[in-house]
């Protein structure tokens, strides 16, 4: 019974109807291999959906960056989307992340009482529970931002940040958001 479906005798490919839709089926499917697999990665733009409250935007399209392990620049205050550095019981590493660039390599970060300054000025303050009541130790450090590292951070109350976690490696950073709904 099968082999009634899949037996393409002499007369199905001289049939020009055939013969269009199965070139047309097959460019079809070539094309979307095209666009998919090679074209889409190299493009420099997505779009990207974020599912955490910390960022207060939805819908954000941002700019590959780093594809080819070019040298640029971090902006202070620009939102970036980056690899989770580690994992955690929170989240697991390589996950994709968005936050704000908040202090910079060269920048002095001081933590007093669990708040966090950047150059002498106020970020935020780190908790010492999680949402879950359970205890979670803030990242200590007080000095000059090294090369190459970040501190990201999200305005929200209960956003997992650098205060938790500790800078960004800047060769984790994907993208930066060039538009934010």
């Amino acid at each position: 019974m099968l082999k009634r479906y899949f037996k393409l005798d002499k007369r199905v490919w001289q049939d020009q109807k055939f013969l269009y839709k199965f070139f047309l089926g097959l460019s079809g499917a070539i094309l979307g291999y095209y666009l998919t697999i090679i074209y889409y990665p190299l493009q420099p733009y997505r779009i990207g959906l974020v599912d955490s409250p910390s960022i207060y935007t939805k819908l954000v399209m941002y700019k590959k960056i780093n594809p080819l392990g070019i040298k640029f620049d971090i902006i202070k205050d620009n939102l970036y989307i980056f690899e989770f550095p580690k994992d955690t019981s929170y989240y697991k590493k390589g996950m994709e992340f968005v936050k704000y660039a908040k202090c910079l390599p060269g920048d002095k970060l001081e933590v007093k009482n669990l708040k966090y300054y950047c150059n002498g000025k106020y970020i935020d303050k780190a908790r010492t529970k999680d949402s879950k009541g359970r205890e979670i130790k803030p990242f200590e450090f007080n000095g000059i931002i090294p090369e190459n590292k970040i501190f990201m951070y999200a305005p929200h109350p209960k956003s997992y940040d650098s205060r938790y976690w500790g800078f960004l490696d800047k060769n984790k950073i994907k993208g930066i958001v060039i538009w934010k709904l």
